[in-house]
């Protein structure tokens, strides 16, 4: 069990993969939300906006990566709601999606580009049987930043850990979800290992697992060693090995004796036990800000 991110080549790139402008929700034109995000050492940018793509080619990409997305809805949860959907790497221009079932909505989204995330499940409230009864999604958003500054509701770990439970491998983003009706932007991204910053080439390696999730620590190296899974990151307050199984997994919190002075951690090495059939890392800095890897799986 081997991460994708930590075993390629290739330099890493910084990016954001939901964001809206004034072509659907959001509050800035698409100039000048690429402008923003070019000044915050943005080293790509997908414009996800409401049943509608973009036309990247007519901006200045301001030496970013700009990759035609969209967000869709459709489906019907289990509570009668709407699954919403972004769609990376849209072939455009994408119409809503018709009605019908959650697989259906699904389908339609795959096809309309390379990519599919279920977005902000925590804010949708979608249930794990919501996103058990789907196939043919690329993952998940683990974090989303405008559902979190907005309404306390942007963590999704549950809903991952569900799937990983069930032996279903999928991706997990942390995004900006960005609006700008407050300010949500610049707060979570992707950190990509690609072979060049090109479309094609980051598409490839999101697809392949390559990056890991952040707003804030960076994580260096994740990998299995035998009985222990060794990890190397920014100076954090915690490090998690996150499995799912009833009283499985570790963290560093366990090794500090009570009362003690939180460690500045940048390398540790955690249990993994036998039987332990997938896993994640979570780091946690001294400003409460996360990064998450993806799944690892076992074969």
């Amino acid at each position: 069990m081997q991460l994708a991110a930590f075993t390629a080549k290739g330099p890493w790139y910084k990016g954001n993969l939901h964001t809206h402008t004034t072509n659907s929700d959001g509050r800035f034109a698409p100039q000048a939300t690429v402008d923003l995000y070019a000044q915050g050492g943005y080293d790509f940018l997908a414009i996800s906006d409401h049943n509608h793509v973009t036309d990247v080619a007519d901006l200045d990409p301001r030496g970013m990566a700009l990759i035609p997305s969209v967000e869709l809805h459709g489906g019907v949860a289990e509570m009668g709601q709407d699954y919403h959907l972004v769609c990376i790497g849209a072939h455009g221009p994408t119409l809503p999606i018709p009605p019908g079932t959650a697989q259906e909505a699904v389908d339609y989204v795959r096809a309309a580009g390379r990519l599919v995330f279920a977005a902000h499940p925590y804010w949708s409230s979608l249930t794990t049987r919501d996103l058990i009864d789907i196939d043919g999604f690329n993952g998940v958003e683990i974090y989303n930043n405008t559902c979190e500054c907005g309404i306390g509701r942007g963590h999704s770990e549950p809903h991952v850990d569900a799937l990983l439970a069930r032996g279903r491998k999928i991706l997990l983003t942390a995004v900006d979800d960005a609006h700008f009706g407050y300010w949500d932007g610049l707060g979570a991204w992707v950190m990509v290992r690609a072979a060049q910053l090109d479309v094609p080439s980051l598409l490839d390696a999101i697809e392949a697992g390559q990056f890991y999730a952040t707003t804030g620590p960076e994580i260096k190296v994740v990998e299995v060693r035998d009985d222990t899974v060794h990890v190397e990151c920014s100076p954090v307050r915690t490090v998690a090995l996150v499995t799912p199984w009833p009283g499985c997994g570790w963290s560093t919190g366990r090794l500090r004796e009570q009362g003690a002075e939180d460690p500045r951690i940048v390398e540790i090495d955690l249990p993994l036990h036998d039987g332990e059939r997938g896993f994640r890392v979570e780091v946690v800095d001294h400003h409460g800000r996360r990064a998450w890897t993806n799944m690892a799986v076992a074969d």
